[in-house]
């Protein structure tokens, strides 16, 4: 039965809103309204709700909020186009940058690593590489000649035996044969030191026999024939300091 308006009696036209449950879909009703007075009633039970008027507290806040809003926005700041610049005050992090630290350091690390890599491979002290050797003058240097050693043998009566003995020294490990150390020989006995390195070493006679000898490199030697009997010393002297010593003992 069709509800009647309370005012008028005139039937009242039901509105509804569709919505969707599920597969199919529900007619609602929300209001109901008379066409001839214009009289209505909510369905949705809206009407019901009493609407609590504002605090003026909140009415304040509010108000607030809204003369903020509506403040006019600070316009920004366009510099005039023939205004000076202003002069900014002079501070550390304006000074002009100078080379990277880290790379300088980075750099000499590398060149300190190159140096001590060309320090170990090149040869110490006074020493050359080969090829590079100075030509010695033959006259800082004494030479035995086979004159000096017939003349030699003529005054200390001693006949030359013809025996010669090399003996191959080094820089490293002294004497390449450990037998040549201590060596026995006869009067008239001829002895050549060889150096079998690549580097130079000194020959010293502790007795005297012949000056400091600088041995290069590349086989340079140097010989002696011992005419006199006795004890003969030798050091083997590597940038001036001793490394080795070995003997010569000259038996009647």
């Amino acid at each position: 039965m069709a509800d009647k308006c309370p005012n008028c009696g005139e039937t009242l036209i039901t509105r509804t809103i569709q919505k969707k449950m599920g597969l199919g879909s529900i007619d609602f009703p929300v209001a109901q309204i008379c066409q001839k007075c214009n009289w209505s009633k909510d369905l949705t039970g809206a009407g019901d709700i009493v609407v609590k008027p504002p605090s003026p507290e909140e009415i304040v806040a509010k108000r607030e909020r809204e003369v903020v809003r509506q403040a006019p926005e600070k316009p920004k700041y366009v510099p005039e186009k023939n205004a000076p610049e202003k002069t900014r005050p002079f501070t550390g992090a304006s000074k002009q940058r100078g080379p990277d630290m880290n790379k300088i350091i980075t750099i000499a690390l590398a060149l300190l690593v190159i140096a001590g890599i060309i320090w170990a491979f090149i040869p110490k002290g006074t020493e050359q590489p080969i090829g590079n050797q100075p030509v010695q003058s033959p006259a800082a240097t004494p030479k035995i000649t086979a004159t000096a050693a017939a003349t030699a043998t003529a005054i200390s009566g001693v006949t030359l035996t013809g025996n010669t003995i090399k003996v191959k020294i080094n820089r490293d490990r002294g004497f390449i044969n450990p037998n040549q150390k201590n060596l026995i020989l006869k009067p008239g006995d001829e002895v050549i030191w060889v150096n079998d390195d690549i580097y130079s070493l000194t020959l010293v006679s502790k007795e005297g026999l012949f000056e400091d000898k600088l041995l290069g490199n590349n086989g340079k030697q140097i010989s002696y024939i011992f005419n006199k009997t006795g004890t003969y010393n030798f050091d083997i002297l590597v940038l001036g300091v001793k490394k080795f010593s070995g003997t010569v003992v000259v038996e009647p």
